[in-house]
């Protein structure tokens, strides 16, 4: 597969109704993704595309993989994971162009696919809020981290009748 640094569809290609397959990586620079603190990109974007010309519009389909690095959000630790865009769909207006750059598109359509809070996985238990140790690596030693919450305060509170 070639890799790209930016996704361009040549429209000439694409007279006549014929639909062009577009398999290429797209350079992880391109994706502007370097300022996430929880989250970077490990490899190039993997883009499987069909691209079809319907009149004055183009209409790409298909998905977007992307390998990251990620920090969890509940015990710091780093840990890869892919994400992907399995319905990747858009369509562009296309009267007057040759060429058409979908770098900024496929950009969003995996942004779009990227967790807000990444999290290496659903058992995870995160860090002790009292003494900060990890409680996946067990319990701690100050006994504040197993089964107390934050939010046990707010148990005691009840709405007056």
């Amino acid at each position: 597969m070639e890799t790209l640094a930016r996704l361009t569809v040549d429209l000439g290609r694409l007279d006549g109704g014929k639909t062009e397959h577009v398999q290429c990586l797209l350079e992880r620079e391109s994706l502007g993704l370097e300022d996430l603190e929880c989250l970077r990109p490990a490899g190039p974007l993997a883009c499987d595309l069909r691209c079809e010309l319907l009149g004055d519009e183009l209409l790409v389909r298909g998905s977007l993989r992307l390998p990251c690095v990620c920090v969890c959000g509940r015990c710091g630790r780093d840990f890869e994971a892919e994400y992907a865009e399995e319905d990747f769909c858009e369509t562009f207006e296309t009267a007057g162009l040759e060429v058409l750059d979908l770098t900024e598109s496929v950009r969003e359509g995996i942004i779009l696919a990227l967790p807000s809070y990444p999290i290496c996985e659903e058992a995870c238990k995160g860090v002790c809020l009292h003494c900060g140790k990890d409680l996946n690596a067990g319990p701690c030693a100050c006994g504040q981290g197993s089964g107390s919450s934050p939010w046990d305060a707010l148990d005691g509170l009840a709405p007056e009748a």
